[in-house]
């Protein structure tokens, strides 16, 4: 780190090509099997065409499991984490409301929606399907979220990253080419200073954005021609907007492995397999016709002729010309079967886990995440460390530069986000909560549940756990206590008449006079 602190964004970013070369090669080979414009050779432009793979499995293969991941991490029905406070803070504000902690529920909830709105109103799940599929082709994307805007995502050959020998973060730099004609005047002038003052003004130029870590924090400087023309600011380590994620996380390197990188062999064997067979079939399936030499029939009489009609001549003279490779290409295609089977397999493809065309539930989002962790290694518990949480945190950070943080509850001063498997949304309290109504229910009877619960207070914690505002639809204390006196109101008025009700109403008058004498201060 100290070596390298001297040195400009571009040196450095020179510097650690080299160690990326090898993770850059392997993600350009899974691409070219499955989703070649995910990862393209160097020097592609938009106007390359592509050599497509001669299978269709990994792109599928790609895709699906993409979108499980993605699922599992920011489900669309419930939000991917849950607010947490200490236990002091709730003791407090138990005692403060007489014990109940369904409003802090309540306002929690509120908050996580909140959270949740910001997230997806900035075209953030789009970039999030990216990054799941960059990860699965390649193992590395980096993510940008700034405080206004859109996110941003950049390949494997769009940044470097070093890290320490924990993991660690330390180094980021960007490479991003432009046109010099869109540079902002002030920057332009900047480089007025430098050798390509007189270059091509429609000539690209590149942009160096290297995010370093300095002690507990990290400076983010932009630089051109290693001329520093923007200032990006200084970011706790916790806050940084810039999140250099990896599929899989290997002692002591720099950048993590793909999921297809797993499995090259098969998806190679089956790409190869598969276009030998595509290639042996439409030759069989072309029709050539042999003519004996020494026949009386003229392949030009033979092409001639009708649909029906006659030609003079033997039948053994003309037979049709035959592969015969039945036998070779059953080989291929059992074998084909097989591979196919242990794709499917790796890739998920087989598997059902979210219901056709209903309501996700966070059961199934729960079942989906343990079906990743196991069937991928554990990949979830990573990426919902490195990519869920810091992604919460900022968009947090994001709320509370803009101001669009909802109010914490009263008395509760700060809280904690629980991310992962431990708080797929609320869904997980409704689902403890609900059990413990019905063993309540199934031990003494729904009598003594009655008596024993509060029911407004249920209705508030359901209503949190399931995301639903519940202001105004369900009744309060204070609304409920009105509506028993109006309806016991209405009742004697029916039983006593008019002029007793206001007979009565005479003597409540009366008597708060009294009181009000009793009360007053003697002169």
């Amino acid at each position: 780190m100290a070596e390298l602190e001297q040195v400009s964004a571009k040196a450095l970013y020179d510097k650690l090509v080299t160690d990326r070369s090898p993770y850059l090669k392997r993600a350009q080979d899974a691409a070219a099997l499955t989703v070649p414009h995910l990862m393209p050779p160097d020097g592609v432009t938009a106007s390359t065409a592509f050599e497509e793979p001669s299978q269709s499995l990994g792109a599928r293969g790609v895709r699906h499991i993409a979108s499980k991941v993605q699922l599992a991490l920011f489900p669309i029905n419930t939000p991917p984490f849950k607010y947490e406070i200490d236990d002091i803070a709730v003791r407090k504000e138990n005692e403060a409301n007489g014990g109940k902690n369904g409003e802090i529920n309540k306002a929690l909830s509120e908050r996580e929606r909140a959270v949740v709105s910001e997230m997806y109103g900035s075209v953030f799940r789009p970039v999030s399907f990216e990054a799941c599929r960059q990860l699965i082709v390649a193992g590395n994307y980096l993510l940008f979220i700034p405080k206004e805007g859109r996110p941003r995502g950049f390949r494997l050959n769009q940044y470097v990253v070093d890290r320490d020998g924990a993991g660690n973060v330390l180094d980021i730099v960007v490479k991003e080419s432009m046109s010099r004609e869109a540079l902002p005047k002030e920057i332009v002038a900047k480089l007025g200073q430098t050798e390509q003052k007189d270059a091509d003004r429609d000539a690209n130029i590149d942009l160096y954005t290297h995010i370093r870590r300095v002690e507990e924090k990290f400076l983010v400087r932009q630089q051109i021609d290693d001329v520093e023309v923007a200032d990006g600011g200084d970011y706790p380590i916790a806050d940084v907007p810039w999140l250099a994620l990896r599929l899989t996380y290997i002692e002591g390197e720099n950048y993590g492995r793909g999921f297809v990188d797993e499995y090259m062999g098969d998806l190679t064997a089956l790409n190869a397999l598969t276009e030998a067979l595509r290639d042996g079939t439409a030759q069989s399936a072309k029709v050539v016709w042999l003519v004996a030499p020494n026949s009386v029939i003229k392949a030009k009489q033979l092409a001639q002729a009708r649909n029906g009609g006659f030609v003079t001549g033997e039948a053994n003279s003309v037979v049709p010309l035959q592969v015969n490779k039945q036998a070779d290409f059953s080989v291929a295609e059992r074998f084909i079967a097989q591979l196919i089977e242990r794709l499917s397999y790796a890739f998920m493809l087989n598997s059902a886990v979210q219901r056709n065309g209903e309501r996700v539930t966070a059961e199934e989002i729960r079942f989906m995440a343990n079906e990743l962790d196991q069937g991928m290694g554990g990949i979830y518990s990573l990426l919902s460390e490195e990519f869920q949480l810091p992604v919460i945190r900022l968009y947090e950070k994001r709320m509370e530069h803009n101001r669009k943080v909802p109010p914490l509850p009263k008395g509760v001063t700060s809280v904690k986000v629980i991310a992962g498997l431990d708080a797929l949304g609320r869904g997980n309290d409704l689902q403890n909560l609900d059990a413990f109504i019905a063993g309540l229910g199934q031990l003494f009877g729904p009598e003594e549940v009655a008596r024993r619960i509060n029911a407004g207070e249920y209705m508030s914690r359901r209503g949190a756990a399931l995301g639903i505002d519940t202001n105004g639809l369900v009744r309060t204390d204070d609304e409920l206590s009105a509506g028993d006196q109006n309806a016991q109101m209405q009742q004697l008025m029916e039983k006593l008449g008019p002029q007793a009700i206001a007979q009565m109403g005479g003597m409540a008058k009366e008597g708060m006079k009294q009181q009000a004498a009793e009360g007053a201060p003697v002169g």
